[in-house]
């Protein structure tokens, strides 16, 4: 099975349905987890990973390079997992067996083959991580920017990519397009369109219902308890100590933006929506009070066929009618995230510092 036709859903691996393309007629997963043997390719055609699954768990699994030599692999024998990694060289340098996320042994070698003791580097950041998040949950990945001038308070900007995006397409000319006035961080959504695609989502949907995020409102709020998990333990990982907290997002990612500045005006101080919609299921708070103080800015694209600039209207006049602060902008661009709109944000963050 090539990897683009598995998706992974609750820690299960699972086969999209016939006909079930995220760019296509939309998304149906198998009802049952995936159990055979799964492959990707370089795009020169090489293997570049081989896994075998059972139950929709990966229980054995091997990265090659594009020569055919194994670099990583896993197997779980037993109660017992094997991780192993190798130089190009084929000098196996690293092995961990764990039984039950517990680790039992760990071997080390250096190039030439002879045992070493001491831990690698990457190994000490692993264990410092894994000590931060001590309750098992990890923020979402992300990038962050700061300023080189970091010793004040900052406003800090939660941004989210759209459909099929990842962080990396941020990194590193369109991040540094943000202003150096406040600090950028890029979340990068939870689920992975295919298995080993590097393209993320934060939901589900068919086309071309593309604005009913009734089809997976399961996923949106999981992604949204995600954001703001992520927010909390960031601010304290990196050390940030924030002036004020903004959301925002383009399309899906403004879908979310949307969700959070609905249901936890409390948690934010403003948030940006561009080239997006409302989620069509959400909550208000009951007192409307906390909506006094939000500050949003709504843009669309003067030419998107897409979204169609009518729901940055309807954004716009729901969030007034809460009692939000509200800048609508008009942009002469289609469905896309260019320059002129990093400009604008830009400027209307410096209008809120």
């Amino acid at each position: 099975m090539d990897s683009s036709k598995l998706v992974k859903r609750g820690g299960l691996v699972y086969h999209l349905k016939p006909n079930s393309l995220f760019h296509g007629k939309g998304v149906k997963i198998s009802d049952t987890p995936f159990n055979g043997k799964a492959v990707k390719h370089y795009s020169s055609g090489e293997v570049q990973i081989k896994a075998t699954f059972k139950d929709g768990i990966t229980i054995q699994f091997s990265y090659l390079g594009i020569d055919g030599t194994v670099l990583e692999s896993s197997e779980i024998i037993g109660d017992t997992k094997i991780e192993s990694n190798w130089n190009i060289n084929g000098q196996k340098y690293f092995e961990r067996r764990t039984i039950g996320g517990t680790i039992i042994s760990i071997k080390r070698w250096y190039e030439d083959g002879t045992i070493r003791q001491e831990p690698f580097d990457w190994e000490k950041k692993t264990v410092q991580d894994e000590n931060f998040y001590h309750d098992g949950k990890r923020p979402l990945n992300y990038i962050i920017k700061k300023p080189l001038d970091n010793v004040e308070k900052k406003d800090v900007l939660f941004f989210m990519h759209g459909h099929s995006g990842h962080i990396w397409y941020y990194e590193p000319h369109m991040i540094n397009q943000f202003d150096d006035s406040y600090i950028k961080i890029i979340l990068q959504a939870p689920y992975e369109l295919s298995l080993g695609s590097n393209e993320w989502t934060w939901f589900d949907f068919h086309i071309p219902f593309l604005g009913d995020t009734t089809f997976n409102e399961q996923q949106i709020n999981e992604s949204c308890e995600a954001i703001l998990f992520s927010i909390d333990k960031i601010i304290e990982k990196e050390k940030i100590n924030p002036r004020g907290i903004f959301v925002g997002g383009n399309s899906q990612g403004g879908v979310m933006a949307c969700k959070i500045a609905l249901e936890h005006p409390d948690k934010i101080d403003g948030f940006i929506a561009h080239n997006t919609f409302l989620p069509v299921v959400y909550q208000t708070a009951t007192d409307r009070s906390k909506y006094t103080s939000l500050k949003g800015l709504v843009i669309n694209g003067q030419y998107d066929t897409t979204i169609k600039p009518i729901n940055s209207t309807h954004i716009s006049n729901t969030f007034l009618s809460l009692g939000a602060k509200i800048q609508l902008k008009e942009l002469e661009m289609g469905h896309e995230f260019p320059k002129l709109s990093r400009d604008v944000i830009n400027e209307w963050m410096a209008l809120n510092n």
